[in-house]
C-alpha cells in the first residue's frame, strides 16, 4: 500500500489490488472520497501555482521528493506512479485563471465577503482576548462572586445610541479619555460608557477596572452595570440611565454660576442626603468585602443623578482593593491634585513623602473634599489655588468656625435656607465633621462607618 498526501497531511491510500483502507476513508464505488469530489474549480487552480499539475481526474494522494521540484501522483485505479515536473508556465496559467476570475464580475463581491470574513475574525479575536482578561481579573478580585451581565454587540450599541451621536453625551471625563452617551435598548433608557481609542494603554485598564468592579456591586446608589462590548480594541460599558446631570451641574460647579433652570436648587437637607447616600456607599466598600476596595475617585463629577433625583456613584478606573490580612497596598495613582489626600501629594505638604500607600482613609479624604463643595459651592481645587494648601484651608475655615461665621462662606443657596437657629447649628455640625476628616494626618481621620454615622444623625436632625 501507498502512502500519499491529503490535505497536506499523511493519509493512507486504498491499494488498487489489494483494496485494503487502514486510514477508514469512505470512498464511492470508484474510489473518490467526498474531499476528492470538492477538488474542483478555482480551488483546484489556486493549488497549480507551484503545488500540483491540473488534471482530467483529480488526485487522491501526492507525495514530494526532497528537492521539491518534482511530486508523484496516485490515480484511482492504477496501481503505478506517475513521475512530472512542476512547469513555470503551470503557475503563470494559474495566476492568469485566477486574476481572470475574480477582476471581472466577482471583485466587489468578493471584496465584500472578505471584509466580511475579515471583520469576524477581528471580532472574535478581540472577544477572546477581551474575554479571558476580564474574567481573569474578575475571578481574582471577587472570588467567583458577581453580578451577571449582558454581553452587547458593537452593532447593538450602534444602534443605541445612534452611532454615538454627540448631541446624546450625558458627560465627559475631564480628561477626555471617554464620554458618557444616553442610548435606547429594548424600550429602555441606557447610559453607554466609549473610550477614545487614542488613549488606548490606559484605557484599557481603566475599562478592564470599571467591569470588574462595577460587576461586583450591589447597592443603590451605584450606577448598575447591566453589560458591556467586548468586539473593541477598548471594551464598551452600558449601565442604568443616569442622565439627569452630575453633582457640579447641579450645584454650579461647571462655569455656570447657578443651577440649570430644569433642576431645583439643592437645599441644605438635600445636600446632607447626598452626603449621606455616598458616605454609606463608601462604607459598604470598605466593610462589605472580604477584601475591602479603595475607590480612589470620589470627585462631584463622579456622581450622577436618576429620574427619581437619587445620587449614584460611579466609575471605577482607579479603584483598588486591600489583600486579605493587609492594612493597606502600594499602588501609583493619577487624580486631580485638589482631590489627593495630602501624604500622597509633596507638592502641598513638603514634610510628607510620596508613599503610595493606600487605605480606607484616602476615601474618607477625599469625600470629605466633596461634602466641602457641597457646603461652600466651590471646588476643592479652586480653594487650595487660592489658600496654598491644605494647611492653610483647615485654619482659614477653622476662623470662621469658631467665630460662628460659617455662613460668610457657605454657598448662598444654603444660606437662604436657614430659615431657623437649628439649621445653621447643623450646618456648622456638618462644617466640623469635614474639617476632621480633611486632617493631614490620616490617623486622625474618622472610618467612613463612622462619618456616616455622624451625617445621619445630623441629616435626621433637621
Amino acid at each position: 500500500m501507498e502512502e500519499g498526501v491529503v490535505r497536506n497531511k499523511i493519509q493512507p491510500v486504498v491499494s488498487p489490488k489489494t483494496g485494503e483502507n487502514p486510514g477508514g476513508i469512505k470512498r464511492n464505488s470508484r474510489g473518490f472520497s467526498s474531499f476528492d469530489r470538492r477538488r474542483s474549480g478555482w480551488f483546484l487552480a489556486t493549488r497549480m501555482a507551484g503545488e500540483r499539475r491540473p488534471a482530467s481526474k483529480l488526485q487522491i494522494g501526492t507525495k514530494r521528493d526532497q528537492n521539491g521540484g518534482r511530486k508523484w501522483e496516485i490515480w484511482p485505479g492504477h496501481d503505478r506512479e506517475f513521475q512530472i515536473k512542476t512547469r513555470p508556465e503551470d503557475q503563470d496559467r494559474a495566476q492568469r485563471f485566477l486574476i481572470n476570475q475574480f477582476a471581472v464580475r466577482p471583485q466587489p463581491q468578493m471584496c465584500s465577503i472578505i471584509r466580511k470574513f475579515k471583520d469576524r475574525t477581528d471580532k472574535r479575536t478581540l472577544m477572546v482576548r477581551n474575554g479571558a482578561t476580564v474574567l481573569k481579573e474578575l475571578i481574582a478580585s471577587s472570588h467567583g462572586k458577581y453580578n451577571p451581565y449582558r454581553i452587547f454587540s458593537a452593532k447593538e450599541l450602534e444602534i443605541a445610541t445612534n452611532n454615538y451621536d454627540g448631541r446624546e453625551v450625558i458627560k465627559q471625563c475631564i480628561f477626555h479619555i471617554y464620554k458618557l452617551y444616553k442610548g435606547f435598548w429594548q424600550e429602555r433608557l441606557i447610559s453607554v460608557l466609549k473610550f477614545d481609542e487614542s488613549y488606548s494603554d490606559s484605557a484599557y485598564k481603566y475599562s478592564i477596572n470599571k467591569i470588574v468592579y462595577a460587576a461586583q456591586m450591589d447597592h443603590k446608589h451605584i450606577l448598575k452595570l447591566i453589560g458591556c462590548c467586548l468586539e473593541t480594541p477598548i471594551p464598551i460599558l452600558v449601565f442604568e440611565y443616569g442622565e439627569y446631570r452630575t453633582l457640579p451641574e447641579r450645584i454650579g460647579l461647571c462655569g455656570n454660576p447657578q443651577p440649570r433652570p430644569q433642576f431645583e436648587p439643592l437645599r441644605l437637607k438635600h445636600r446632607l442626603k447626598i452626603a449621606m447616600d455616598i458616605a454609606h456607599t463608601l462604607a459598604y466598600l470598605h466593610v462589605g468585602f472580604p477584601r475591602p476596595i479603595v475607590f480612589r475617585h470620589v470627585i462631584p463629577s463622579r456622581i450622577l443623578f436618576n429620574e427619581e433625583n437619587v445620587a449614584k456613584l460611579f466609575d471605577f478606573s482607579l479603584s483598588i482593593s486591600i489583600p486579605e490580612g493587609e492594612t493597606h497596598i502600594t499602588d501609583c495613582l493619577m487624580q486631580p491634585q485638589g482631590y489627593c489626600a495630602p501624604e500622597y501629594v509633596p507638592e502641598y505638604v513638603p514634610e510628607y513623602m510620596r508613599t503610595g500607600v493606600f487605605n480606607e482613609k484616602y476615601d474618607v479624604y477625599t469625600f470629605s473634599a466633596v461634602l466641602l463643595e457641597l457646603l461652600t459651592g466651590q471646588g476643592s481645587m479652586d480653594l487650595l489655588h487660592t489658600h496654598g494648601s491644605v494647611r492653610h484651608l483647615i485654619e482659614h475655615l477653622n476662623y470662621y468656625l469658631q467665630n460662628n461665621r460659617f455662613t460668610e462662606i457657605a454657598d448662598p443657596i444654603i444660606v437662604q435656607d436657614l430659615s431657623c437657629t437649628e439649621k445653621e447649628h447643623q450646618l456648622q455640625a456638618c462644617a466640623r465633621l469635614t474639617l476632621e476628616c480633611l486632617n493631614e494626618s490620616a490617623v486622625d481621620r474618622a472610618t467612613m462607618v463612622d462619618v456616616t454615622k455622624r451625617l445621619r444623625q445630623i441629616y435626621c436632625s433637621i
